[in-house]
């Protein structure tokens, strides 16, 4: 009986100890919607089609995103230095990362800002909801 209530007991003691990752969140999620919503309305207010849509939103975001910023990728923190538009995806964009001395090309999902965000965040999270809702 007692090696009983002591397993219980210590069943009880391994559950208490777990404890639940949660879902990290991201950066954009703590936004303003309604200020994300503006900025992709400001970004592709002439657009007639996704094309241009997507046009639009790229070319706010090279103009109004302030380079370099912080930014962390797979959980290390990395140098955002510039953007390239995308050479496979056709809707796509990639941010230029600089991880010690070395530069990589890595879609704008992948990477997730560090506060304080960058003059022009707003345009990246226009992008990323538009991406989203495509």
């Amino acid at each position: 009986m007692a090696k009983a209530r002591r397993a219980k007991r210590t069943s009880k003691a391994k559950s208490a100890t777990k404890v639940k990752r949660k879902k990290a969140r991201r950066w954009t999620e703590r936004l303003d919607p309604s200020a994300v919503r503006e900025a992709l309305q400001e970004a592709s207010i002439d657009a007639y089609d996704e094309y241009e849509q997507h046009a639009g939103l790229l070319t706010m975001i090279e103009d109004q995103l302030e380079f370099p910023f912080r930014a962390e990728v797979l959980g290390e923190e990395v140098q955002v230095v510039g953007m390239d538009w995308p050479e496979d995806d056709e809707f796509g964009l990639d941010l230029v990362i600089e991880r010690g001395r070395k530069r990589h090309r890595i879609e704008a999902r992948s990477v997730q800002l560090l506060e304080p965000f960058p003059e022009g965040h707003l345009y990246l999270a226009a992008y990323l909801y538009w991406k989203r809702h495509l």
